[in-house]
Formats: C-alpha cells, structure tokens, sequence
C-alpha cells in the first residue's frame, strides 16, 4: 500500500527506478522518500551533478504528467539534489538503505530539512517554483560544477 510518507517500495533499485522512469510506479507510491531515493540513484548512474540532476528534473516532470501532477517544484528539486549530492561525497554509502539511516533528515516529516535553508514563505513563491532561488536562511552546500571543454 503506498499511501504514507514511508510507503513501501521495490526493495531493489533497479527495479524501483525503472518502474519510476517507464511511469509504472503507483501514483501513491511517488512519496517523498521516493523522490530522495530516484535522486540518490539518478546520482550513482551519472557522471557529474549536472547529469544527474538533469535526469532527476526531466524524470520527475515526465513522472507527474503521466500522474496528472502539476507539483514540479525547481527550488526544492534543486536543493535536495545539492544536499543529496554533498552527503553522498561527504558520507558516502554503498546502498540505498545505508544512505537512507546516514541521512534520515532528508525525509523527516516532523523537521522538514529544507526548513534549515529556506523560509516558508518563499519556498511558496510562484518565483521558486519556476526557477531556482537561493535560501533565505542558510547557504546550501556548494557543488562543485564540471566545465565540458570544447
């Protein structure tokens, strides 16, 4: 049943992430756990922070269309992969789950991480939902950006 915060999901990660990117995972399975998780894997599978969090944006906007979601939300799926991409160079873990007891944080309900960073208030913004916005409260970790030569 995948109707809660911690909803049970494909136990192996493959499996999870292809049924999250051929759009045949429920719905109510697309929890927010689940969207840390396809972003912790979307970075193992790339090369750089870049990639992956170009397959976490196109994945997760091709995901609500097929859910009929209108939730797509840059600031916050930009600041999760900057925060899941710093824990896994600064913690790194071998496994989903051993990633997932590291970093409990970033799935908390009752202290929502992203409330560190930024207020309320402007995570509500029309602005930050279109587009990236910097926090108002804390700097997010820096990232270090690749540079393609040509």
């Amino acid at each position: 049943m995948c109707n809660s915060f911690r909803a049970p999901l494909p136990q192996e990660d493959e499996e999870f992430l292809q049924m999250f990117e051929q759009c045949s995972l429920s719905g109510k399975c697309w929890t927010h756990v689940a969207h840390v998780r396809m972003a912790w894997l979307q970075m193992q599978r790339s090369a750089s922070y870049e990639e992956a969090l170009e397959r976490i944006r196109n994945g997760i906007m091709a995901f609500n269309a097929s859910v009929q979601s209108v939730g797509y939300h840059e600031t916050i799926t930009v600041a999760f992969a900057r925060l899941i991409f710093h824990r896994r160079e600064t913690q790194p873990a071998e496994c989903w789950q051993k990633f997932l007891e590291l970093h409990e944080d970033l799935v908390s309900k009752e202290t929502p991480i992203l409330n560190v960073y930024y207020s309320p208030e402007l995570l509500a913004t029309a602005e930050a939902r279109a587009s990236f916005v910097e926090p108002d409260r804390q700097p997010l970790p820096e990232v270090a950006v690749v540079v393609a030569e040509k």
